[in-house]
């Protein structure tokens, strides 16, 4: 006897069955919900607030992508829309439309796991998004004097926080909210919180003499009152978007293609072309 044995399937069984997928299948969407812009400002008191480390990004992404949708409720975005929107934010930057349709994406799955608005269908799931590769740009050696004399006829603050930004290879969000009580000018080091590194962990960065003396200065004619190394124009502020500046500097310099987030690559990029390893490159730049 064959020792494959056919099972017979219980008729009711596949009967349910098929109800089951032609339930899902004619299932009626939710016809309620709140704005995209109501679970977005949930989104950031309840989370973005609360948990993440860098609010920088969401907020950004709500003002100049969000608010697209902001009066748009929930359950009327449409996946046509959204690939519509996302073609056209692609043609600028493909990254920049790739993270925005993530955001959207996770702020909508969020608001269901809240219960804040109906368990549906992600109108994100099925958007085609872009390919992107990782960016390879740094200031090249043919630029380096053409950046320093840009950098020289910028006013002090700005100035400095892009040599600092350069000379320590830390992220933007850290530079801007650097406080003078985690310098330690005797160890010539920079101890950035673990509740403000991006993984998690405190990080110590050692300071070049060139930084040094730049903080040196800094703090020599600093206001008392304010904990910042770079003050914002609020009180008890620190600097917040250093965009605009840095354009002008790189159009002064006839500099293309060049982020500021490109400082701390050319950091890494220089350090490996002096022969550092892997590993101290990796120290230094806070990578696990």
């Amino acid at each position: 006897m064959n020792a494959i044995q056919t099972q017979t399937l219980d008729p009711n069984f596949l009967n349910s069955l098929a109800d089951q997928i032609v339930a899902r299948m004619t299932a009626v969407g939710p016809t309620e919900s709140i704005t995209f812009g109501e679970l977005y400002h949930q989104y950031f008191e309840r989370h973005v607030k609360i948990r993440l480390k860098n609010q920088d990004n969401p907020h950004y992404f709500f003002k100049v992508y969000g608010a697209r949708w902001a009066a748009v409720k929930v359950h009327e975005l449409k996946r046509t829309e959204l690939q519509a929107w996302i073609d056209t934010v692609g043609q600028k930057s493909a990254s920049a439309a790739t993270r925005a349709l993530n955001m959207v994406k996770a702020i909508i799955n969020w608001g269901m796991r809240k219960d804040l608005i109906p368990r549906m269908v992600n109108p994100c799931s099925g958007v085609e998004t872009f390919e992107c590769r990782s960016r390879e740009r740094f200031v090249l050696p043919a630029e380096l004097n053409r950046l320093r004399a840009a950098l020289d006829e910028e006013p002090n603050l700005m100035r400095d926080f892009f040599w600092i930004s350069l000379l320590t290879g830390a992220r933007r969000s850290n530079v801007l909210s650097m406080r003078w009580d985690e310098i330690d000018f005797d160890l010539a080091t920079w101890m950035i919180p673990a509740d403000k590194f991006k993984n998690g962990n405190s990080h110590t960065i050692p300071i070049c003499a060139l930084a040094l003396g730049i903080l040196q200065r800094r703090f020599e004619n600093r206001e008392v009152t304010s904990p910042w190394v770079f003050p914002g124009r609020k009180a008890n502020d620190h600097l917040k978007e250093p965009k605009r500046a840095w354009k002008r500097i790189i159009t002064r310099a006839e500099i293309t293609d060049l982020h500021i987030h490109d400082l701390r690559r050319t950091l890494g990029s220089y350090m490996a072309m002096n022969g550092e390893n892997q590993y101290v490159i990796a120290q230094m730049l806070g990578h696990k």
